[in-house]
């Protein structure tokens, strides 16, 4: 049975070259969102597209947390179809997460995937926060999703438990 675990991350300058345009994410952006958010889980994560809209409205509205639009960003194709997204959040509500700045979602659509957007808006986010007096961030993933997994620990990520002050 696959479980979610939660990794943190110290905030830091990015200095690695970026070769893909990302923009910061606005509410005009909700529907493409939505659209990107379905399709981009195939493991039942999202239902349906109206399930997948109403958590992206719920999300421009505040309800897990403050959107940070400067750090929350999407990469966009010649088309204007938004094909890659991070979405952060001051702090995640709910009990035993981090006290910091919090990754609700990084997706790419499935067409896309390995041409590096998810390390690019990682290191976008990542540097915003950092410019934005931010320490830590911190995300929750499926213990299972090996390449997510991979990505995290790459821009040394680190698990997190909350009984603890420490990571392992």
């Amino acid at each position: 049975m696959s479980g979610k675990i939660t990794l943190i991350g110290k905030t830091w300058a990015n200095t690695h070259p970026l070769t893909i345009v990302s923009r910061a994410v606005s509410h005009g952006d909700a529907e493409g969102l939505a659209k990107l958010f379905f399709m981009s889980y195939d493991d039942g994560s999202v239902n349906s597209q109206a399930e997948a809209r109403e958590i992206i409205q719920q999300l421009f509205a505040g309800e897990f947390g403050t959107l940070i639009a400067d750090a929350s960003q999407v990469i966009v194709d010649e088309n204007e179809r938004i094909v890659a997204a991070i979405l952060v959040l001051e702090s995640r509500r709910g009990d035993g997460l981090p006290q910091s700045p919090y990754i609700f979602e990084l997706f790419t659509a499935s067409s896309r995937r390995r041409e590096g957007m998810a390390e690019q808006l990682l290191r976008v986010a990542i540097d915003r926060l950092h410019h934005g007096g931010y320490d830590d961030v911190a995300l929750r993933i499926d213990e299972n999703n090996a390449a997510a997994l991979a990505l995290y620990l790459t821009l040394d990520f680190n698990r997190w438990f909350p009984d603890s002050d420490e990571v392992y």
